[in-house]
């Protein structure tokens, strides 16, 4: 099952709740991630534009209020935290010091983390470490 789908589902329960809150958020989440085609997003587009929001939020200049981030949270998955990602890193440490710039040694790391939730300050944080 999507997001989308699940989202669809749990529209109907919190609009049976009353639960005018999660209700809209699932409203306008659901209509974000609807293509104009009708189709659905796919769940790592849906994913990364949540994530988007989340981080957005983390800067501290968002629209969004601190129970809209908290609801957003329920449906992103959970982040690698910076020692798993340096774990994960392990492999391509060689080639991330080998990089002249910093640049590309972030290009490596997310090569290598590619397909993995990740927050690019936790990545840019463990390259910078294993650069020294």
């Amino acid at each position: 099952m999507s997001i989308v789908q699940r989202m669809r589902a749990g529209l109907k329960d919190s609009m049976k709740a009353k639960d005018a809150l999660r209700t809209n958020f699932l409203r306008y989440w659901i209509a974000q991630l609807t293509l104009g085609t009708g189709e659905e997003m796919s769940d790592a587009d849906a994913i990364k534009k949540m994530r988007g929001v989340v981080k957005e939020a983390k800067s501290g200049q968002t629209t969004w209020s601190p129970e809209e981030i908290a609801l957003i949270s329920e449906w992103v998955p959970a982040s690698l935290g910076p020692d798993q990602i340096a774990e994960a890193l392990a492999g391509s440490a060689d080639a991330i010091k080998a990089a002249p710039k910093e640049g590309m040694a972030m290009g490596i790391a997310m090569k290598a983390l590619a397909g993995k939730p990740v927050d690019s300050d936790d990545v840019k944080a463990a390259v910078a470490a294993i650069r020294g």
